[in-house]
């Protein structure tokens, strides 16, 4: 049996687990509380999170010469959701390149790397706050720190090799398109690997998008704490925003659907800290996981059949 195809099932199983330890009336009762006007304004607080991601990735794609519309780029990232939500990891989302090359008439690696860059800088923005939450909450959870901080070195680092080394990224490339996933993508596309690095950015290109990027998370977390009110829970903002920041660099490993079990996991044992009963913890969790993955997702669902109907009729037409 190959492990990997059961990672992706790892989190689901850690979920089912929490509800079946815990009271599931009080679960349902907390939800049943929620009235209409608050949901909807939840709902709402999705769209200034897309925008400002959507202003960010802007930049970045401007920086790196590709040029489309805030319309498309906002559609391009809905699909990403979708996509996203229906494969493990999330790696569905890189489905995204295919749209952003149709629609920007660029190569396809070039859009690869572009996407990867968006996405790293999200990473790394994360991370960040993650290690200074790690920092708040060592006397309780010193791992935290530790493995956070290592992982943010890790990642930066490769990250600068991937915009600085052109030789690393070639030699990695090679190997990926040994998989017949990537290789046909290769074969489909009639390109070489240089297009990568098609007018590759800088790093200091990447200052403000990472500045906004850091901005567009507090703003999430910003969100959810006010959420938290509707489930009557009491944490220092200071606290609630790194706590979450934590929650949600566990809840990036490729093991679940978009962190669904590890995030519930690890936002239990850290907001334990200020005696906050897990039911209330999961209700929050799974309230702003419908808003922020599942309803962009169904949302991304639609674009992906609308732009997969008009491509196909352009390519028909054409």
């Amino acid at each position: 049996m190959n492990i990997r195809k059961l990672l992706p099932i790892t989190g689901i199983v850690i979920l089912i687990y929490i509800l079946i330890t815990i009271d599931l009336k009080a679960i349902i009762s907390d939800f049943s509380s929620i009235k209409p006007i608050y949901l909807i304004l939840s709902l709402l607080s999705l769209f200034p999170i897309l925008i400002m991601t959507n202003f960010e990735w802007q930049l970045i794609l401007r920086k790196h010469k590709i040029f489309i519309s805030y319309t498309s780029s906002l559609k391009n990232i809905l699909i990403g959701y979708f996509y996203g939500f229906i494969t493990p990891g999330g790696l569905g989302g890189y489905t995204r390149t295919l749209y952003l090359k149709d629609e920007s008439r660029e190569p396809l690696q070039k859009c690869v790397s572009n996407i990867l860059i968006l996405n790293t800088i999200d990473y790394i923005s994360l991370l960040l706050l993650g290690v200074i939450g790690g920092i708040l909450v060592s006397s309780r959870y010193p791992n935290f720190f530790i493995i956070i901080g290592l992982l943010l070195v890790i990642v930066i680092t490769l990250f600068l090799l991937f915009l600085l080394k052109k030789e690393t990224l070639q030699r990695f490339i090679k190997k990926m398109v040994r998989y017949k996933f990537f290789n046909s993508l290769k074969e489909k596309s009639g390109l070489s690997i240089d297009s990568f690095y098609e007018d590759m950015l800088h790093p200091g290109d990447l200052f403000v998008p990472f500045i906004i990027s850091i901005l567009g998370w507090i703003l999430c977390f910003s969100e959810l704490y006010l959420i938290s009110k509707l489930f009557s829970i009491e944490v220092p903002y200071i606290y609630f925003i790194l706590i979450i920041a934590i929650a949600n660099v566990v809840a990036s490993l490729p093991i679940t659907i978009y962190g669904l079990g590890t995030r519930e996991l690890t936002m239990i044992s850290l907001f334990s800290i200020f005696n906050v009963i897990p039911e209330k913890i999961v209700s929050l969790s799974l309230f702003w996981f419908a808003i922020v993955w599942l309803f962009p997702s169904l949302l991304g669902a639609v674009v992906a059949v609308s732009e997969g109907r008009r491509l196909n009729h352009y390519k028909f037409n054409r």
